[in-house]
């Protein structure tokens, strides 16, 4: 198999160690609003905003973004692998408790799901899971619509967009959680948004939401 960082054969994964290794990888976690670096990894602004938001590089990385556009629309099965490592180092520097934690992929809808084959958010956010002993759950929060494509949209206009995509199927299962929240990209912060806001109602106690890359 070829490195897509520098071309030269691996054999095993689609990012070589050496590549890999030269992804900067950021310490903290952000402010879920207004994206502000939380130094003591605690909330210090916007403290009613219903999650506190991870990300482990930038989608700028050319390597990242490259992997996350394989493995989304061109179906990389193999882009699992480096994609999980990028988030296990990142999430290494967070004081999080994994073996009280329950992580939760963002659901994909049931049609995308069939045309894709799997869920990348679902396969990123198991290697996370086991990586640390947490409790995982893919079936609970559920997409009942796809929403329409926002890359043209403002936040406002994407919130509109992705409004009653999720629902739970059996509430009680995440009251009193904390719940760690996984995507493969975080942009606008829509999506975690309204994830987050349908978790807090059926009474999780805390959200860490946590992308691979924020773009």
């Amino acid at each position: 198999m070829k490195c897509i960082g520098c071309g030269k054969e691996d054999g095993k994964e689609l990012l070589c160690a050496k590549c890999l290794g030269e992804i900067k990888i950021n310490q903290t976690l952000f402010c879920g609003k207004c994206r502000a670096r939380l130094a003591e990894n605690k909330k210090i602004c916007h403290k009613d905003f219903p999650y506190t938001l991870g990300m482990a590089t930038d989608y700028d990385e050319r390597q990242v973004s490259e992997l996350i556009s394989g493995f989304k629309f061109k179906f990389w099965e193999e882009a699992a692998k480096p994609l999980g490592k990028i988030l296990i180092e990142y999430s290494k520097n967070l004081p999080l408790k994994w073996k009280e934690s329950l992580v939760v992929p963002i659901p994909l809808s049931r049609q995308r799901g069939r045309e894709r084959g799997f869920n990348q958010s679902e396969m990123i956010a198991k290697t996370l899971a086991d990586y640390f002993g947490a409790q995982f759950d893919s079936n609970n929060l559920e997409r009942v619509r796809n929403a329409k494509p926002q890359s043209e949209m403002n936040f406002h206009k994407r919130l509109e967009n992705v409004r009653g995509v999720f629902t739970v199927r059996e509430g009680f299962l995440f009251s009193g959680q904390k719940i760690i929240l996984v995507d493969d990209v975080v942009t606008s912060g829509a999506t975690f948004f309204e994830a987050a806001t349908v978790l807090k109602e059926t009474g999780a106690k805390s959200i860490v939401a946590i992308a691979v890359a924020g773009a």
